[in-house]
């Protein structure tokens, strides 16, 4: 399977479509799921991973591990996602961090409506929930890649869960 890997990236970088297209079939369904936890709609969802793919396609000289392209791509399209995130609402800085966390599991809930309450989220919640919570990223990483403190990731993942479970149980 790696020697398929690595035969399509190495057509991706000679800028055969055809390959591309392959490289797309492959990888869209994960690509697509990650941005639909990212975003608030099919529409943005849509629009941040053509983003992704265009990074995809610029950046794939630089892979360096050619049967990893799978893990790469679902690594840009969630930097993507989170770029956009942070565009998309301005820095607050919290320092409440006295709110008790919600206690909050996935498992009675069917993927598509907990995906659908991911979408009601502000931007910014919606991102840190995607990375503590799916992506299984620490608070120290999250705050490195949001460029805000660990007390405000702390205090959005507690909004976040607390809205999440307002919406879950209505």
């Amino acid at each position: 399977m790696s020697e398929k890997y690595t035969q399509l990236v190495q057509d991706c970088r000679r800028r055969d479509r055809k390959a591309m297209r392959q490289l797309y079939d492959l990888t869209a369904p994960m690509a697509m799921g990650v941005c639909m936890r990212y975003s608030h709609d099919r529409d943005t969802a849509q629009d941040l991973m053509q983003e992704g793919y265009i990074k995809v396609y610029e950046k794939i000289g630089k892979l360096k591990e050619p049967e990893k392209v799978m893990s790469w791509v679902y690594r840009v399209m969630v930097n993507e996602c989170i770029n956009h995130c942070k565009r998309q609402e301005p820095l607050e800085l919290l320092d409440d961090v006295s709110e008790e966390p919600a206690v909050f599991q996935i498992d009675p809930f069917g993927m598509e409506e907990v995906v659908l309450t991911l979408q009601q989220l502000p931007p910014r919640q919606r991102a840190v929930f995607n990375m503590l919570e799916v992506e299984g990223l620490t608070e120290e990483e999250v705050a490195e890649q949001m460029k805000t403190p660990v007390t405000n990731v702390r205090t959005m993942m507690v909004r976040a869960k607390k809205r999440m479970k307002e919406l879950l149980t209505r």
